[in-house]
């Protein structure tokens, strides 16, 4: 019979040990979700930038106040926003509740006709049905160079525009019998003078189709 074969341990143990160079090191990253995210070193915060959102979650700041609009959670609390995201999108504990934190606050913005500096109302009646006002305003060529992209679009319904100073309108497209009224809200402008300008436009804008339809 033979005997088992005892294995030697510690033979080795006063060999000198010599570390790896750092760079065939592999340092670990704390992901979450289908990307890494960089988790700041500080309470949540509402403070963030379309291109922090970006780079960290992959979506940008209006992108992410629409989601959370358009949602059954538009009216609950930071923490069930947050975990909200945390299940639905795999956003980071961090960026889920500074994102909740940020819809809070435009949430609660005044959104009135007069009197604020973030919001604009422009209102026109077009003679024509929702259908045609929607087609006509839903083309690009319209907004101009600012324009960045549509973020939603509901037909005969709805329009979300998005532009490249970070600002978002809603056009809302409403039947008035044989006609249209079409309803602008032009969120996150800053300054007067922006408001003003803005307003402008959307005047000129919404006369020109109500003069094009009426013809």
């Amino acid at each position: 019979m033979f005997k088992k074969k005892v294995k030697d341990t510690g033979i080795f143990d006063d060999l000198p040990v010599f570390q790896s160079h750092p760079s065939t090191q592999r340092e670990e990253v704390k992901k979450s979700g289908r990307r890494a995210m960089l988790i700041p070193d500080k309470p949540a915060t509402a403070d963030l930038s379309s291109d922090q959102l970006f780079t960290n979650t992959g979506r940008q700041r209006e992108d992410w106040l629409e989601i959370i609009y358009q949602s059954a959670h538009r009216e609950s609390k930071q923490k069930d926003i947050a975990t909200w995201l945390q299940n639905s999108y795999r956003v980071q504990k961090w960026w889920a509740n500074s994102i909740a934190l940020m819809y809070l606050r435009w949430r609660e913005a005044p959104k009135t006709n007069t009197g604020s500096d973030s919001v604009l109302r422009v209102s026109q009646r077009i003679e024509a049905s929702a259908s045609r006002a929607f087609s006509i305003l839903n083309s690009e060529k319209l907004y101009g160079e600012d324009f960045k992209r549509f973020l939603k679009q509901v037909d005969s319904e709805r329009l979300v525009l998005s532009f490249e100073d970070e600002t978002r309108a809603t056009v809302t497209f409403q039947t008035a019998g044989s006609d249209c009224d079409v309803l602008v809200e032009h969120e996150f402008i800053q300054g007067k003078a922006t408001v003003k300008n803005r307003t402008v436009f959307w005047t000129s804008l919404l006369n020109q189709v109500a003069s094009q339809v009426s013809r």
